[in-house]
């Protein structure tokens, strides 16, 4: 038996092989295949995390007891009473505002009023608002100006009737205006008396220019003070100063007056309304340069001192001398004048002394005049009772 040769056996050999390899191949893909169709027919199940949603607490009420069985289960704790009002605040009150005024005729003559009262013309703004009442009869803007006109003359029933409409009227119609009218009936009507030792003259300091060329002239710093809370109106204040100067050589101390001397004034703080307790008013006093005719008739003129007399509507509350011995001699009054028996004239009648000397019967001046049935009645007896001293002119201050 003929084998082949190498070469050709080797070639066979590899064929072969080759498709042993390529059967293997074929076979592996063919199981891959299968087994992927396998997988592929499987339902495959995905698990995703859904977020819970929020749960709502539902509160559920029990049913109350009856009262007989809660109030043998209940205990109440006990709460202090000041606790409870601090846990519990009040809210705020409102504040109280004046009043509009609704009638624009009414608010013209009202604001009309009021200007003629500042001008201190009475009349004229009680006229105005007599006006405005007609059209506004319960109009608490008016009826309160009308009380405080009345209370300036000085008719303190007229003006206690007017602040009785108004507090009548209630917070809720006359506003801010109920308390005012309220604090008017309470403590009554201000008396210029009342202001005594509430509005003082301070210590007052006097300053003399010496760089005065043309006479003499005297700088006055004068504090009025009050006490905290003070209500006060400039323009019910007057300061009157008097001036006193040294004439001639004998240097007698006579008053001054506006020939020969000038007075100027004014308030170095402004506004005035005592915040802090003390205004300042300046005066300055000026003796102009005389000539020498008139010093050499009258006398050198210099400044002495002054007296300082504060009033609040009128009526003396304070006063103030430099030096002292002033404040005598503006209270002491005036004497008449005294004549010496043998300076009199012969034949003088002290009567009449205008008539020409003549002989005269001394009258007597306590005889009763002669009285007729169809004259005059007969005069009063002497044991009547004079009659009383209205209470408006008692305690009068002398001047």
């Amino acid at each position: 038996m003929a084998f082949p040769s190498s070469p050709t056996l080797i070639f066979r050999l590899a064929c072969w092989l080759m498709a042993v390899i390529a059967l293997g191949q074929i076979m592996i893909s063919g199981v891959a295949l299968a087994m992927r169709m396998e997988s592929s027919r499987t339902v495959k199940v995905v698990e995703k995390i859904v977020p819970a949603e929020p749960e709502i607490a539902v509160q559920r009420t029990e049913p109350a007891p009856p009262p007989a069985a809660a109030a043998r289960t209940m205990t109440i704790p006990h709460v202090p009473e000041q606790d409870a009002v601090a846990s519990a605040p009040l809210p705020p009150p409102r504040p109280l505002l004046t009043p509009d005024v609704a009638d624009p005729v009414t608010e013209r003559l009202l604001k009309e009023a009021k200007s003629a009262r500042v001008a201190e013309d009475m009349m004229s703004a009680i006229t105005k608002l007599n006006q405005a009442l007609q059209t506004s009869p319960n109009e608490a803007n008016v009826l309160y100006e009308l009380g405080l006109c009345h209370e300036a003359m000085g008719v303190y029933d007229r003006a206690r009737q007017y602040y009785l409409q108004v507090y009548q009227l209630g917070t809720t119609v006359a506003g801010e205006l109920y308390v005012h009218a309220a604090e008017k009936l309470k403590q009554g009507f201000e008396q210029p008396q009342d202001k005594i030792n509430r509005i003082v003259l301070g210590r007052i300091r006097v300053f003399k220019d010496p760089n005065t060329e043309s006479g003499e002239r005297v700088i006055l710093t004068i504090p009025i003070q009050s006490v905290p809370g003070e209500q006060i109106d400039g323009r019910d204040l007057e300061l009157s100063p008097y001036f006193f100067n040294e004439v001639g050589g004998r240097k007698e101390i006579t008053q001054a007056d506006q020939v020969t001397s000038h007075i100027d004034s004014k308030w170095t703080t402004e506004p005035l309304d005592w915040a802090t307790g003390e205004e300042l008013l300046q005066i300055t006093y000026t003796i102009p340069r005389q000539d020498r005719q008139q010093e050499h008739l009258f006398g050198d003129i210099r400044y002495y001192g002054q007296v300082i007399e504060l009033k609040y509507k009128g009526e003396l509350i304070d006063a103030q001398a430099w030096p002292r011995i002033l404040a005598h001699k503006m209270n002491k009054p005036d004497a008449a004048p005294v004549f010496l028996d043998r300076e009199l004239p012969e034949g003088y009648n002290p009567y009449n002394p205008l008539l020409p000397n003549a002989e005269f019967d001394e009258p007597n001046l306590n005889a009763r005049p002669d009285y007729s049935d169809h004259d005059l009645p007969p005069p009063p007896p002497d044991d009547l009772a004079p009659l009383p001293v209205p209470p408006e002119y008692q305690n009068l201050p002398q001047h």
